[in-house]
């Protein structure tokens, strides 16, 4: 299975709360870039899930500009604080050989760091607009490997 982990791109600073924030127009641009570099690889995604947030949806449009068959669920398991094992029991269910998500920190980072070393205490940062692709053949805790990632 593979796994693409993409963080929203850069959003403002200052809205009314952390769930309102939206993209800067820098973000956008960004996500675009890093779309594009996403289609030479050719994915074939079988599912697309994003944080219900703003700036997650901003980011998921910002992608089917790219891909304009892509279709996304609002998944709010995924948002900044959700639960890594959870979704990760989630998405051994989804029974997807490649699955997209378009979620925040601290939580990709955490799944990132508990799908390729097993735990959340390994420091495995994604910034902003970043795309991690990680290569699973079983969806449990240290079974993943980067493949690549791509960067605006």
């Amino acid at each position: 299975m593979l796994v693409y982990l993409l963080r929203h791109g850069i959003a403002e600073s200052e809205a009314g709360s952390d769930r309102a924030r939206e993209l800067t127009r820098e973000g956008i641009m960004q996500t675009r870039d890093v779309a594009e570099k996403f289609k030479r690889h050719s994915p074939i995604l079988d599912k697309a899930i994003m944080s219900p947030y703003p700036r997650a949806r901003q980011t998921a449009s910002s992608l089917q500009t790219v891909f304009s068959e892509l279709q996304f669920d609002v998944d709010s398991r995924i948002e900044p604080d959700g639960d890594v094992y959870a979704v990760m029991d989630a998405i051994a269910n989804f029974g997807v050989q490649q699955l997209l998500m378009v979620s925040h920190n601290p939580f990709l980072s955490n799944m990132l760091a508990v799908m390729v070393d097993g735990t959340m205490k390994t420091n495995r940062y994604i910034g902003n607009s970043v795309l991690v692709c990680v290569s699973l053949d079983l969806m449990a805790p240290g079974c993943g490997k980067i493949l690549y990632a791509l960067q605006p």
